[in-house]
């Protein structure tokens, strides 16, 4: 019995410890994954200035669509490269 809890008080510790470092590392534990994407800056001229129209009309979605069609990358990168390329350029609501 005395084992059988000793077991349980070792997987409680192990789970709060791999919980604190989840949340310690900015979000869920992901095995190693990063997030890698192009900055909007390096893209083609007429990509960038693509983007850059779909954020002046306050067309996020529009933009981060065009930049996945020019790039390949991922929703989750993707967002994350033109909300910081918006940001960069000072735009309102770059963090919505």
């Amino acid at each position: 019995m005395w084992l059988l809890r000793l077991v349980l008080i070792v997987a409680v510790v192990v789970a709060v410890w791999y919980v604190v470092r989840a949340v310690r590392s900015g979000g869920a534990p992901t095995l190693g994954a990063t997030v890698r994407f192009i900055p909007v800056e390096q893209l083609p001229d007429d990509e960038r200035q693509a983007i850059e129209a779909q954020l002046a009309q306050d067309r996020t979605v529009h933009a981060i669509k065009l930049y996945r069609e020019a790039t390949g990358a991922g929703l989750k990168e993707a967002k994350t490269a033109v909300e910081t390329y918006r940001w960069k350029q000072g735009g309102a609501g770059a963090a919505s």
